[in-house]
């Protein structure tokens, strides 16, 4: 019988490797913000990290919050706080899916036949587009998977 402790050993993994994903986009963002204020020659352009679509300001807020969320998500599965739950797993699982899906269209579009476009060349926010995608697909698998897994243990009896 699986309880809750076995379910939160299995969390540490998917939040290690949401971790790794973290920090790819924490990289982006610092990038981008290294090339805005003092651009170094090692990174690209500051235009390369964007595709303009909104706002320099607009876009960095919306990345910080992106990052706190992704942290708190982080955090929990590794202190093993979260508790799976089937239908979070479907949905999130599923918009990850779309979202990769779509972004990984845009990338291929931007390679071939859209080069000159500015959304469908912008390769580099379309990468990290696919860092945030999975992330998301990871996090819906474990909720998804984790949710069989699971078997509850409340005042001896079975829920």
């Amino acid at each position: 019988m699986k309880t809750v402790q076995a379910c939160h050993s299995k969390s540490k993994p998917y939040g290690f490797m949401m971790l790794v994903l973290l920090l790819l986009f924490l990289f982006r963002v610092l990038a981008q913000l290294i090339q805005a204020i003092h651009p170094i020659s090692i990174l690209p352009p500051f235009e390369a990290w964007q595709s303009g679509a909104m706002p320099y300001s607009l876009l960095a807020m919306s990345q910080i919050l992106i990052m706190v969320i992704c942290a708190r998500i982080f955090w929990r599965l590794i202190v093993g706080t979260v508790m799976p739950s089937f239908g979070k797993g479907r949905v999130v699982f599923a918009l990850g899916l779309l979202y990769f899906g779509v972004m990984l269209f845009r990338l291929v579009m931007g390679l071939t036949l859209a080069q000159n476009h500015s959304w469908f060349s912008a390769k580099l926010p379309t990468i990290f587009h696919l860092v945030l995608a999975t992330f998301l697909i990871l996090y819906g698998h474990f909720h998804y998977t984790q949710y069989h897994d699971l078997t509850i243990v409340k005042n001896g009896k079975l829920t």
